[in-house]
């Protein structure tokens, strides 16, 4: 009897290793993911924080020095705080505007840069991506 508890577990424990080794796996490649942080103001505030302008249908962008990345980064908090792939940082482009071509060209711009932002202008709302 003893014997056969034994054979019985010893054909559990194969035919469950078999299993696991020979199920589907549905693991999909998944893309690499980005923190980044999304804001939006008035026209008015960009231009007083920014002491700049900006015209309505354009964006500017910026690299961050790693010394100005280390003084900004105290000030961020959740708020607008994403782990965001490529793929929907694209997303966030287009919904802002962003043609097909240059959302595509501003987002390698963007995954290539350690730290940097960009806004754009829509009318009196200015939109920002910040990594």
């Amino acid at each position: 009897m003893k014997r056969r508890k034994n054979l019985l577990l010893v054909v559990y424990v194969i035919f469950a290793l078999s299993l696991n080794f020979t199920s589907c796996r549905s693991e999909v490649d998944s893309e690499e993911t980005y923190i980044v942080w999304t804001d939006v103001s008035t026209y008015s505030e960009f231009t007083s924080s920014f002491n700049t302008t900006l015209n309505d249908g354009y964006y500017i962008r910026l690299e961050f020095t790693s010394n100005q990345w280390s003084q900004i980064l105290p000030t961020l908090t959740s708020e607008g705080r994403h782990n965001w792939e490529k793929s929907k940082i694209k997303e966030w482009f287009i919904g802002r505007g962003f043609g097909e071509s240059e959302a595509t060209k501003e987002v390698s711009w963007f995954m290539t840069i350690s730290h940097g932002f960009i806004a754009s202008r829509t009318g009196s709302t200015v939109y920002y991506i910040l990594k």
